[in-house]
């Protein structure tokens, strides 16, 4: 049994049901991209909880850091890979079982509802996208802000 306590930050959830629903698995690059999208639209879900988001032109690789930049995105992929909710293999990211039953209790628990219903509907709208696609649409946006 997963008891939700177990999840403590909305990036937490957002890493769970993006794998929940894109099948259980996904490619570093685009989760990151998701994860920018989804904190774009709903960035009043936690106040408490900044992310910094790095592109690097470069590359196009995303880099994620928290607001105290000590900790950064591959810090939380590692501590879920712990307690056991993901296998974080390079450049893929896997959801567990324990994971798959994780991210079911976060969409049952109305308590996320709204943080659950803009995830759903980012990742209804931007899933198929490539990484590259992602890179782009998030190259746009930042070119209007």
């Amino acid at each position: 049994m997963v008891l939700i306590d177990e999840i403590p930050t909305w990036v937490h959830r957002a890493i769970l049901l993006i794998l929940y629903l894109n099948r259980g698995e996904i490619s570093k690059q685009k989760l990151y991209g998701l994860l920018y999208l989804i904190y774009k639209e709903s960035k009043d879900i936690d106040s408490l909880e900044d992310l910094n988001f790095y592109l690097n032109m470069k590359t196009k690789e995303i880099k994620i850091t928290t607001s105290d930049k000590e900790i950064g995105i591959d810090d939380i992929l590692y501590n879920l890979s712990l307690d056991g909710f993901i296998n974080d293999c390079n450049d893929k990211i896997y959801l567990t079982d324990r994971g798959y039953k994780a991210a079911k209790a976060i969409i049952n628990d109305p308590e996320y509802k709204n943080e659950v219903d803009i995830i759903i509907r980012v990742i209804a709208q931007y899933k198929d996208l490539s990484e590259q696609g992602l890179i782009n649409l998030i190259l746009e946006n930042l070119k209007r802000s």
